[in-house]
């Protein structure tokens, strides 16, 4: 999972520390045995659930460079997820591009995307309320 500045700096004032590692050009999660950093083993959870980063708030909900977005269908939940949540992961998907191209020069395609991301809200490509005309116009 990459991570955001402002993702690094909200968990390092919650003390932690050694959670994330430069691989790619990329800040990214660290992995410990084969699971995220902060997956407690014990409980089957995250130790930072309300804390936790923006690209992991959004997830399921994915940017492929050739696919644009979609939901990984290897969620468990994936076939399960309320509209209000996938409007609402859109605009913090789109937030969260927007800081990989101002944090790491990433390029989006924000013509896939928008059209990706009506695609995935159905056929009456219907614009969720408050959406940044960026990318649903």
């Amino acid at each position: 999972m990459i991570l955001l500045k402002e993702d690094i700096e909200r968990l390092e004032r919650l003390g932690f520390k050694g959670f994330y590692e430069l691989r790619g050009g990329f800040r990214r999660l660290r992995n410990v045995r084969g699971h995220c950093f902060f997956l407690d083993p014990g409980a089957g959870g995250c130790l930072i659930y309300s804390s936790r980063p923006l690209g992991c708030r959004v997830y399921p909900l994915i940017y492929d460079e050739e696919l644009g977005v979609s939901i990984d269908r290897e969620c468990p939940i994936a076939g399960r997820l309320p509209q209000p949540w996938v409007e609402a992961a859109l605009r913090d998907l789109e937030k969260l591009l927007r800081s990989l191209e101002r944090e790491y020069g990433y390029k989006v395609d924000w013509k896939l995307f928008r059209s990706s991301a009506s695609r995935l809200l159905g056929s009456s490509g219907e614009v969720p309320r408050g959406t940044s005309r960026s990318w649903s116009s």
